[in-house]
């Protein structure tokens, strides 16, 4: 029999406090029996995981009535109206509640789940919950890309955690991926190859997350035609140090985009930029270098003394061989 004693718990009582206090500390996920060269384990925080998805969910009942202020605007804007009624007498207030609650469900469909990150490890979670979200991953030392569909039902990559099993390529292009569904696609150390093109809901809030996460090993990366991406979106692509390929088509809607491309090619000189016209030739018009802007202009070597093409030595080398030759040709000559 439970008893209970004024101004005392029962070791139930403790256990199960002391089970809530543990549910807000952070787990971890680390390789089985051996520890990683690159970090020693995974962190999250499932915690603040829940709670920032709450926030876009809103899906309390009561955080209408969380303040007097927020009570006052519920009644007032008569919000407690039939929703048959509202299409009727506000018609614009009722597709911004139903665009809402339609994004509040891709948000709940696309949530961190533990569970599978214990289970599979961050290279088989972020394939599995990528795949069912109509996206396609390339593992490392594979050819294929692993996805659903064209007559498949299943994934043929393990339902548990296997080493060797590492995401080195995404192709999320035109998928609905949102700002919280990033949290299932952390530690991925091995990616490479990022596509992310005209992605509606992809904004700088998911290029700050991403820029974070793949900053040291990502080599491509395509966001064309992701039109929530402003300016302030892509000015930390500078994050990306080892970046080599960086498409940008259908993005004629962010300002100064030649004056960014020109700012990243001095921050990251290696960097290959595809789709954006940021070389304005027509400051050549009316200069002294104005031929460089004809369509058949071909580099030619002036005549001259000089204008014998010199064979260029491909090493120190042959420099030293082509000397010798020179001199012993001289010598017999003599």
């Amino acid at each position: 029999v439970r008893g209970y004693w004024w101004g005392h718990d029962t070791l139930e009582d403790k256990a199960l406090r002391e089970a809530k206090k543990r549910e807000k500390d952070v787990i971890a996920w680390a390789r089985p029996n051996q520890a990683l060269e690159e970090k020693q384990e995974y962190t999250y925080a499932p915690a603040r995981i829940r709670a920032e998805t709450n926030l876009a969910l809103n899906s309390s009942v009561f955080a209408k009535f969380k303040s007097g202020p927020a009570t006052y605007q519920y009644f007032n804007k008569r919000k407690w109206e039939p929703q048959w009624l509202k299409a009727v007498l506000q018609p614009e207030e009722f597709l911004e509640n139903l665009e809402r609650r339609k994004y509040a469900r891709l948000v709940s469909s696309q949530m961190f789940l533990p569970e599978r990150l214990m289970a599979l490890g961050p290279d088989l979670t972020a394939a599995h919950f990528l795949c069912h979200a109509n996206c396609r991953v390339r593992f490392r030392g594979h050819q294929e890309w692993t996805e659903l569909g064209n007559g498949k039902e299943e994934l043929n990559i393990p339902d548990s955690f296997v080493k060797g099993w590492y995401i080195e390529a995404i192709d999320a292009a035109s998928s609905r991926l949102v700002y919280e569904g990033f949290q299932n696609m952390r530690n991925l150390q091995h990616l490479k190859y990022l596509d992310l093109s005209y992605c509606e809901n992809f904004d700088e809030w998911c290029m700050d997350r991403i820029s974070g996460e793949y900053a040291d090993t990502l080599e491509y990366l395509n966001i064309s035609g992701c039109h929530k991406l402003n300016w302030n979106g892509l000015e930390i692509i500078w994050r990306f140090k080892n970046l080599k390929t960086l498409v940008l088509k259908d993005m004629n809607h962010v300002e100064n985009l030649p004056l960014i491309c020109l700012l990243l090619l001095d921050v990251l000189p290696k960097l290959k930029i595809v789709g954006a016209e940021y070389m304005d030739l027509k400051l050549l018009e009316g200069t002294d270098y104005q031929y460089l802007m004809d369509e058949d202009y071909i580099p030619r070597l002036t005549e001259g003394s000089d204008a014998e093409a010199t064979e260029i030595p491909s090493s120190p080398l042959d420099a030293k061989e082509n000397d010798v030759v020179t001199d012993s040709t001289a010598a017999t000559a003599r």
